[in-house]
């Protein structure tokens, strides 16, 4: 058995396309295994194949997903149950009886018979690990499987991480001379969260999001409750010597100008160069991306004449059924119009309304 892949092994590969090319081999040599790939199991027509030792001919696994033994058992109710023998699932006598066995396995000569599985889910779908013995050898042993259990966790963040930034399309974040690039707003902190540099969209957010903030130690924090979690996922990702890149999660929220900020998911990578490190690096799921937003102008804010009457009502401190009364109109109806107000504005509450209202002057 070879030596253990190290957490940054595996963390290196979410921003490497060439680590990433040769992750799976790596992992086949862990356990003395000829072969390993990944398989994305996307939703639509793409699919991001990458093998180990024998990549001439997988992109042929296409043609036989939905009706092949082998690729049958990525389902989701296999997420999170850790590494899986084939074998358990499906017997040698079908797996020799199979297409996928038949008119890829022996006719590209693959050395492909026995396989260990794993499923993993991102916010694009699922991907599969798999790993492969010849006919000829015995079927996995608990310490290959326990070998790969290992990884599990680190896999499941590698590839979550490679999603969030193949969907914004952000293959690099440095550029030659080490300065970050300006394709998604990216903070490198340190152990503590103090900032050591950021790129122009990651300033721009800061100077954007009201929960957001540089305190005066140069430490990047968040106001209100999220704080103490978001110093909890930095001291995960640099955390010696077991770090961990993690997720971070933000609401949809109204800018300081009044522009929306759409959802957004702050993904934390460890880093090794310079002692302990983490890169920030700031995704959405809006099409449209960052860039557009953090571009645009103001946003304009359309309210209806009663919202309007509501939201004055609400800054002169009238309760919802006064407002009811002095409106004639239902209470669920005013609630209606209350509800129409805190999305409008990007607020959670009515008293946020309120604030957000007064100070763009909506009234």
């Amino acid at each position: 058995m070879n030596k253990l892949l190290s957490h940054h092994d595996i963390y290196d590969a979410a921003l490497d396309d060439t680590l990433f090319n040769m992750l799976p081999s790596m992992l086949a040599r862990e356990i003395d295994v000829p072969s390993a790939l990944f398989i994305w199991l996307h939703p639509g027509d793409y699919r991001e194949i990458t093998a180990g030792t024998q990549a001439q001919a997988n992109l042929d696994y296409n043609q036989f997903e939905g009706h092949d033994p082998w690729l049958a058992q990525g389902t989701p109710d296999k997420i999170g149950t850790g590494a899986f023998r084939l074998s358990s699932a499906v017997s040698p006598q079908d797996l020799e009886r199979s297409e996928m066995y038949n008119e890829f396995i022996l006719k590209n000569r693959l050395d492909r018979y026995w396989c260990l599985g794993l499923i993993q889910d991102t916010r694009d779908g699922l991907v599969a690990t798999a790993f492969h013995k010849g006919k000829n050898a015995e079927d996995f042993t608990d310490q290959e499987t326990a070998t790969i259990n290992a990884h599990v966790a680190d896999l499941g963040r590698l590839h979550t991480i490679r999603r969030e930034l193949h969907r914004s399309s952000i293959h690099d974040v440095t550029a030659a001379d080490h300065t970050l690039l300006d394709d998604a707003p990216i903070f490198e902190l340190d152990h503590e969260g103090r900032l050591l540099r950021m790129n122009g969209m990651a300033e721009m957010l800061v100077m954007l999001h009201p929960l957001l903030v540089l305190s005066f130690r140069r430490e990047l924090v968040f106001r209100g409750p999220m704080h103490s979690a978001f110093r909890h996922a930095i001291a995960k990702a640099a955390k010696a010597p077991k770090r961990e890149a993690g997720l971070f999660d933000l609401p949809q929220i109204r800018a300081t100008d009044g522009r929306m900020i759409p959802r957004l998911r702050l993904n934390l990578l460890p880093r090794t160069a310079g002692g302990r490190r983490v890169l920030v690096i700031v995704t959405t799921e809006e099409e449209t991306g960052l860039r557009q937003m953090i571009d645009a102008p103001r946003e304009h804010i359309a309210l209806t004449p009663r919202e309007r009457d509501v939201l004055h009502g609400l800054i002169c401190g009238r309760r919802r059924d006064q407002l009811a009364h002095d409106l004639d109109l239902a209470i669920p109806t005013v609630d209606l119009h209350s509800a129409n107000l805190r999305r409008k504005l990007g607020a959670r509450t009515i008293a946020e309304a309120v604030a957000i209202a007064l100070k763009l002057g909506l009234l």
